[in-house]
């Protein structure tokens, strides 16, 4: 069986998480000791540039915000590097800023940053030498603007203590709809989701706001926070208005709904692995024989946004089994697809041989199983 063969089941193993781990939280320089302060972190993205010029974005997608405890250190931007196809999706996308550990640095999770980076679209037409510069706009959960504060709430993310902070952002102070005030349910609705269109590999939310009345209906139902997509702000007025809760008065009460896009955007094409063949290789294209592979994954973010792509990788196999001279040679539509694939070769293992094998070309697809079907098996 053949790696390639094998990462069709990789989808399935790994499918999109909804809990990270959160991020590490290091002492800001001159403060040892000091109480960590709860800090909501949004990458904004500034002007993208191809060529030297500036060149058009049709659409945004924005990275899901997220959270971190820091002391006083600010988070560094994010540069990333890429080209254009004709239809003006990125691909080749790479970081190009310093990753090393700086005790000056606020760490926080960036795994969505390329992902929703992968999403977006400029004006068509093919352009090299390509750059945009996120900016981490950070501020304290206890100052968060209210549709900051919303966006976070609602997206998919690792619960931290504090975030009773971030949630009242966008409650008015004498609500008495949250915390021990919080209504009975007595009949929840819900949008038809499946009926309200989004991009292939976007995220949106509604965010109602309302009051109850002595009868316990709805009333003042309104959206006061939403990504703009008119359909689902729609849907979600109306849900909340056929909702039914215990006969007692409230106001200032909110909930929320978003739709996920179940759309995958398939991988660039990829070239033939052959043409990555050294003229010297010694490795037999259907003796490969992986007896070992580690968990399959794939890289962070990518899968929660249905992104597949691909990896060519080269590398050698000791006579006992083991790989080695692991290296990417090509990796679409972001490095981070080679990076993954790096770590499954290098973990991997193939069968004994008498003197081992040089020169092998691989290429790892990282491929999301279709609703309802399980992947081929080889």
């Amino acid at each position: 069986m053949t790696l390639s063969a094998l990462l069709l089941s990789l989808a399935v193993s790994a499918a999109p998480s909804q809990e990270l781990p959160p991020p590490p939280i290091y002492p800001g320089p001159g403060k040892p000791g000091a109480a960590p302060t709860l800090l909501l972190i949004t990458p904004t993205a500034g002007e993208a540039r191809c060529d030297g010029g500036p060149v058009a974005l049709v659409r945004r997608e924005a990275p899901l915000p997220t959270a971190v405890y820091g002391n006083g250190n600010a988070p560094l931007p994010i540069t990333l590097t890429f080209q254009l196809d004709a239809q003006g999706r990125p691909f080749g996308i790479k970081r190009a800023d310093a990753s090393e550990w700086s005790p000056n640095r606020l760490y926080f999770s960036d795994a969505d940053v390329i992902p929703a980076f992968a999403v977006s679209r400029f004006a068509p037409g093919a352009r090299k030498n390509c750059t945009i510069r996120f900016e981490p706009q950070q501020v304290a959960a206890s100052e968060a603007p209210p549709q900051r504060a919303m966006r976070y709430i609602v997206a998919p993310h690792p619960r931290l203590s504090g975030e009773q902070t971030i949630f009242r952002r966008f409650h008015p102070a004498d609500t008495n709809c949250i915390g021990a005030g919080n209504p009975k349910v007595r009949l929840r609705a819900y949008p038809a989701f499946e009926n309200i269109a989004v991009a292939p590999g976007s995220w949106a939310y509604a965010m109602a706001a309302f009051d109850i009345d002595a009868k316990g209906r709805p009333t003042n139902v309104r959206i006061i926070g939403s990504d703009g997509n008119a359909a689902l702000d729609r849907a979600s007025v109306r849900a909340v208005e056929q909702s039914r809760f215990a006969p007692e008065a409230r106001h200032g009460c909110t909930y929320p709904y978003y739709r996920r896009s179940e759309e995958t955007i398939a991988a660039p094409t990829s070239p033939d692995k052959a043409s990555f063949r050294p003229a010297d290789a010694r490795c037999p294209d259907g003796d490969t024989g992986w007896t070992s592979m580690p968990k399959l994954q794939f890289p962070a973010g990518f899968a929660e946004r249905r992104i597949e792509g691909w990896a060519i990788v080269g590398y050698d196999v000791a006579p006992w089994g083991q790989t080695g001279n692991v290296r990417v040679l090509a990796a679409e539509p972001a490095a981070a697809f080679g990076d993954k694939a790096r770590d499954i070769v290098m973990q991997a293992r193939q069968a004994s041989s008498a003197s081992g094998r040089t020169g092998c070309i691989d290429i790892v697809r990282f491929v999301m199983p279709q609703k309802g079907k399980e992947p081929e098996e080889d």
